[in-house]
């Protein structure tokens, strides 16, 4: 069985961390929260995707360009 290098890792983290900010960028631009592409995202980045929407919803006046789109640094793994 071969063992995944490094570099392979990154870069299957990078692809999650990339859905994550494509998920954040589509609810920016339409306003939809797209169920098919949530669907691919860990459980630690939906409940960071929840956690946004519900800070957003409580601190960003309802302004969609208020939503950050990069995760919270406690669940990027390097």
């Amino acid at each position: 069985m071969n063992n995944p290098t490094n570099e392979t890792l990154t870069d299957l983290k990078m692809t999650g961390l990339e859905k994550y900010v494509k998920v954040i960028q589509e609810l920016q631009n339409s306003g939809l929260l797209d169920l098919n592409k949530l669907h691919e995202l860990s459980y630690a980045e939906k409940n960071d995707i929840f956690q946004e929407i519900l800070h957003w919803g409580v601190f960003g006046k309802r302004d969609l360009k208020a939503l950050k789109t990069t995760p919270p640094a406690y669940n990027i793994e390097l």
